[in-house]
């Protein structure tokens, strides 16, 4: 059935236009993407090399916590680095969410730098978790700092020092890394993958206005939705598309709830392809 969008208005529901920013992909298509980007890498039409993640402790800036971190090492170590925030660690997410494994393999595979890492308080990471998300603010300023060679306060682990970042965020990770996104430089683009719209106000208590502000405002956005994501309904996320500014683009996709299990390859095809379009590239 065909989806339809809008509000309720006394028990109806009234259509509402979608957002110029939106592309609706059904799942067929979504399906394809993925099976497409396997075929060219089987074909060798996509230059692939699985890499060797290296560990790494940073230590945060504000000192009250040690990160664990796994980095690839990209075959330019002076370009664009990928940094991939997680789901919330108080529901069980952390670095190894299938999601996020598989986005770190392809991406390092292609010749990025890679960095995949544990907020505060989740796996090996030291230090306590925050409600308001100011410290998971604090851990992700300072794995930007690893990655482009402004920290000193990394503990071990290979040197890096690129010009530029995309930070690539699902569910909570996503809330954190928009926050970022419009206010450090070095961020040439946002990944939003299931962005907790209709819960933000919850994980990041007296701080989610301004975080989704710094979000919206990106100069380069990709907002990634399924229709039956277990937080977000669609409309919600029309809502939040229609507040998007810059250089933004949303691609919702038919029949794909929060978590994208056994999707993830047609996930990183559509940043992919979008990155490529964007003109940022390992090369």
């Amino acid at each position: 059935a065909a989806l339809t969008l809008g509000i309720r208005v006394y028990g109806k529901l009234v259509p509402t236009p979608m957002p110029k920013c939106v592309t609706k992909v059904n799942a067929k298509d979504f399906r394809q993407i993925g099976t497409k980007l396997r075929d060219k890498v089987r074909r060798s039409e996509m230059k692939f090399e699985d890499k060797t993640e290296e560990s790494v402790r940073i230590r945060t800036r504000d000192r009250q916590s040690r990160l664990e971190a796994m980095v690839q090492v990209g075959s330019d170590r002076n370009d664009v680095a990928i940094i991939l925030t997680h789901p919330w660690g108080r529901l069980g997410g952390d670095m190894d969410f299938p999601i996020v494994k598989h986005l770190a393999r392809f991406f390092g595979g292609l010749g990025f730098t890679v960095c995949r890492f544990n907020f505060r308080g989740v796996g090996g990471s030291t230090g306590s978790a925050t409600f308001s998300a100011r410290g998971e603010e604090e851990d992700l300023h300072s794995v930007i700092d690893y990655v482009t060679g402004k920290s000193k306060l990394h503990v071990s682990g290979p040197k890096i020092a690129c010009k530029s970042v995309v930070l690539i965020g699902y569910s909570y990770g996503s809330i954190i890394a928009g926050s970022l996104a419009g206010r450090r430089e070095e961020v040439c683009a946002l990944a939003t993958i299931s962005y907790p719209y209709s819960w933000n106000w919850a994980l990041a208590l007296g701080n989610h206005a301004r975080m989704l502000s710094s979000a919206s405002s990106a100069k380069c956005g990709l907002w990634l939705m399924g229709t039956d994501d277990d937080f977000t309904s669609a409309s919600s996320f029309m809502g939040l598309c229609r507040g998007l500014q810059g250089d933004a683009q949303a691609v919702l996709v038919e029949g794909q709830s929060h978590h994208w299990f056994q999707a993830e390859l047609s996930v990183a095809g559509i940043i992919y392809d979008w990155l490529v379009k964007k003109g940022i590239s390992n090369t």
